[in-house]
């Protein structure tokens, strides 16, 4: 192979075809000769690799950092091994995870782990998975559920340091209620960070001169700028507690910028801090505003001064949600003075909020908006939700269990108030959590009574997912249930439709509910098959077979997604679902 007359090719021309080799050929290709090897080896080769092979990596690599240093100062080539290792563990990881319920969570756990280093595998899982795929319905329905946990490891892992007092900017805090909802659409951490230097960037080279301009005109410039690309305000006031207003990613990415006051301050003060102007939402009722406070030595209009010890510095006030101009400070007191609060704590009120006081009144804004949409979505199940409200409200439970108050016993207060709520919540819709409900909360409650319910409800779910399904035999001796696992069906008293997933002989329910709903009035009784359902409207229920109407066409969206929970494909042939639950009903 040394003699060929490919080898014969200048260095130049054989790095020109290595840089178009994928890695696999790029290593063959340096199998074939001493020259050949020198070239594929080079670390300019692998750190493309590396680069073009993965977007998102785990902070601990420090990526960015190696990026910047010279190519022969990180093994690139061993950085690549390790991380198609992950890809290789993960992806084996998750095919062992559809196949069979049990280890599940702890499958979904190992995932996790890997963190951002697992993130571009499941992104290509949830999204390029092909249609006529034999699992396809379950393959993007967990890998959108692994991703959602990596996702919420972040944002609690920020709530947990500010919790700490620890340093976290306000749209690291406030953006990891984003991090509940996004599924598999932009707008993370990092997202949301390079848009808001995106946009300083935007500023400087909208405003000749901006870096010389007084703290006053950049105050009101970035305001200006803002307005301009319609990224802080709310021209639909019917909707103004619509629960997409409460999230900063789709306030930034969405084709329709719309959001709270709260979400508009914060974008500003974000962009204002990338270009030197000291912005901080303020702690006023009802409507955030923007402090902006100027360097003790200068004023606002850019005029040095001495400075003092007991000087104060000079502050102004913007609403960018409302308006570009400058907002005066006796138009804010007045209306202070009108809403009845006393002079004593006009100042506490006019000064910029503390991070952790921001989060919780975005979280109390989420909760109202979660309840609304609720409403709304009660007279119209179909009607798509983004974003997904049992996600929304699961973000605000988390934020007020971690981000309690300072005082311990008011802290434990909250805490007891929230934590059935969040119990409940994550078994129903987040089950692969059990991990973060154990190392988060258990401890909140050590020595507390709260704290034998949480063991059992640890240990009982670690069970769960340990021990192999016991199967539900259709039994010939007994009544057959009609309906099977994955057929879909109409309520013929309520109207709702939902698909069987599970089902029992006869009622197993226990006597409290059977009184309550009544069972016994039913023609049927309790003796008939009873089945475990997921109605269009994400809830769980357990109907009767003589209220279940069997239905023969493809079902609507909305369910086609649930389904992936427990089922792998949609056939037409049978005009059912396909179980992935077949452990614990075989016959089925």
């Amino acid at each position: 192979m040394e003699n060929s007359p490919f080898h014969q090719l200048p260095d130049e021309l054989l790095e020109a075809i290595i840089w178009l080799l994928p890695p696999a050929e790029t290593l063959a290709f340096g199998a074939t000769s001493r020259r050949g090897n020198k070239i594929a080896y080079e670390d300019l080769v692998w750190r493309a690799h590396c680069v073009n092979g993965w977007r998102y990596w785990e902070s601990s690599h420090e990526l960015e950092g190696k990026l910047k240093q010279p190519a022969a100062a990180t093994l690139w080539r061993q950085l690549y091994i390790k991380r198609e290792h992950f890809d290789r563990k993960a992806l084996a990881t998750f095919n062992e995870l559809l196949k069979t319920q049990q280890h599940r969570i702890q499958r979904t756990e190992d995932i996790s782990g890997l963190g951002y280093d697992a993130k571009d595998l499941l992104l290509s899982l949830r999204n390029e998975t092909p249609d006529d795929a034999e699992d396809v319905l379950a393959r993007r329905w967990y890998a959108d559920a692994v991703l959602g946990q990596i996702h919420r490891k972040t944002a609690l892992e920020k709530w947990t340091r500010i919790h700490k007092r620890q340093m976290v900017r306000l749209e690291e805090v406030l953006g990891a209620y984003d991090m509940f909802i996004l599924g598999g659409n932009k707008g993370d951490l990092n997202d949301i960070d390079q848009e808001f230097d995106r946009l300083a960037e935007g500023v400087r080279q909208e405003y000749e001169g901006f870096d010389g301009m007084s703290i006053r005109d950049k105050a009101t410039r970035v305001a200006q700028y803002l307005k301009m690309r319609q990224l802080v305000d709310n021209k639909d006031v019917e909707n103004y507690h619509a629960l997409r207003n409460n999230f900063l990613s789709m306030a930034l990415f969405d084709d329709v910028h719309t959001s709270l006051p709260l979400q508009s301050v914060a974008i500003y003060c974000a962009v204002a801090r990338r270009l030197g102007v000291n912005a901080k939402p303020s702690n006023y009722p009802e409507h955030v505003h923007a402090v902006i406070e100027a360097p003790l030595d200068v004023t606002l209009d850019g005029r040095e001064r001495a400075a003092t010890q007991d000087q104060e510095p000079e502050f102004m006030f913007m609403d960018p949600w409302r308006q570009s101009e400058e907002v005066p400070q006796d138009q804010l007191t007045l209306r202070l003075t009108q809403m009845g609060v006393p002079q004593a704590q006009h100042a506490n009120h006019l000064g910029p909020g503390s991070n952790l006081a921001i989060i919780l009144r975005a979280g109390r804004n989420i909760m109202y908006s979660v309840q609304q949409a609720r409403d709304r979505q009660r007279g119209n199940p179909r009607e798509s939700s983004r974003p997904d409200t049992e996600a929304a409200w699961y973000s605000m439970l988390w934020s007020m269990m971690i981000l309690g108050d300072p005082d311990p016993a008011a802290a434990l207060h909250r805490r007891r108030q929230c934590l059935p709520y969040i119990a409940e919540h994550f078994q129903q819709h987040f089950p692969e959590d059990l991990g973060f409900v154990e190392k988060i909360i258990g401890p909140m409650f050590d020595g507390e009574r709260e704290s034998h319910v949480l063991m059992h409800v640890f240990t009982s779910n670690r069970a769960g997912d340990r021990n192999a399904k016991a199967p539900n035999r259709r039994d010939s001796e007994e009544k057959q249930a009609q309906c099977k696992i994955g057929h879909y069906f109409q309520h013929k008293r309520f109207g709702y439709e939902g698909i069987v997933v599970g089902w029992d002989h006869k009622c197993t329910a226990d006597p409290r509910w059977i009184h309550q709903m009544r069972v016994d009035d039913l023609p049927g009784g309790r003796e008939q098959p009873f089945y475990n359902v997921i109605a269009d409207d994400r809830s769980a229920r357990y109907v009767a077979e003589e209220n279940i109407q069997r239905l023969y066409m493809r079902p609507p969206e909305n369910l086609m997604q649930l389904a992936g929970k427990w089922f792998k494909r949609w056939d037409d042939g049978t005009k059912s679902f396909t179980s992935n639950i077949k452990d614990e009903y075989p016959d089925d």
